[in-house]
């Protein structure tokens, strides 16, 4: 892909606006309430339908704490990672807007895979944070009636109806509104194999795991039974913050990975139901994993 640095953050998912004006109505304990954007950073090579139960694990988890999600980004790594079986960052970004189509949160952020080199994840995360909280948004950077729909779906689940019914009109308002860096947070999204390869040397700059453990946050999903809470004791860093640090557990255990989607287009079976129709159909339209 070209460089590009001025590029925006896609926001016709976020729930910004309409969560901002509700705050006048509601009492004094749900004001407190804190605003999470979800961060997945990662090859999606391809993406896959665990990619996005990861986003909806960790929805549900903050949920359950009162925290407020408000929105989600899938972040595809940029070519210069050089990983083995890598394909371009054309292709995988455009499947990771495929898989995003059936999600009511999550959207694709192309800034990542559109630099000229590599960017470390604690860039990515500053970088959504501050075009959230650094500047004013407003209800006409908002699509309606799409992200009204979306909206009125999650704001139904944690307010009275009265209060959602005159959302419509502030839609068409064009408030401008702005969410403090103090009531954002941004945490990024991953398996427990990423987490512990924060402990691996020479993987990270351990200040950089450092600031996003302290700045950021963490939402761990717990893959192959891995012992999380052992790895995060193990680890200096993670230790001192793991207060910052949420670890889920999958309901319903899935293995779906993107290895196993290559392996399986490789020997030419099929992939239906473990990813999106739309990728397994962009995949063959692409003739891609083939040769792999």
């Amino acid at each position: 892909m070209s460089s590009k640095t001025d590029i925006a953050l896609p926001l016709d998912k976020l729930s910004l606006d309409l969560i901002k004006h509700m705050e006048g109505q509601l009492s004094p304990e749900r004001r407190k309430r804190t605003y999470v954007v979800l961060v997945s950073t990662g090859s999606f090579n391809p993406p896959t339908y665990m990619h996005l139960r990861c986003f909806e694990l960790a929805r549900d988890a903050l949920t359950s704490e009162g925290i407020c999600v408000i929105g989600g980004y899938m972040s595809p790594v940029n070519d210069a990672y050089k990983k083995k079986n890598l394909i371009s960052a054309e292709h995988r970004v455009s499947m990771c807007q495929l898989a995003c189509k059936s999600s009511e949160f999550v959207m694709t952020d192309t800034w990542e895979a559109s630099q000229d080199s590599y960017q470390r994840t604690l860039t990515v995360l500053s970088r959504i944070k501050t075009a959230i909280s650094g500047g004013s948004l407003t209800s006409t950077d908002l699509p309606y009636p799409q992200t009204g729909r979306f909206h009125l779906q999650v704001l139904a689940r944690n307010y009275s109806p009265w209060m959602v019914l005159d959302l419509v009109v502030y839609l068409s308002e064009g408030t401008k509104t702005n969410v403090a860096a103090d009531d954002l947070m941004v945490m990024l999204v991953c398996g427990s194999d990423l987490l512990e390869s924060f402990s691996t040397p020479g993987v990270w700059i351990p200040e950089q795991v450092r600031a996003i453990c302290r700045d950021f946050g963490l939402v761990c999903v717990r893959r192959d039974g891995q012992d999380v809470e052992k790895i995060i004791t193990g680890d200096e860093i993670l230790n001192e913050y793991k207060k910052n640090i949420r670890v889920v557990d999958e309901v319903v255990p899935n293995g779906i990975s993107s290895t196993g989607l290559r392996d399986c287009i490789s020997k030419g079976l099929s992939v239906k139901y473990l990813t999106a129709d739309e990728i397994i159909d962009y995949i063959k339209q692409h003739n891609l994993y083939r040769g792999q």
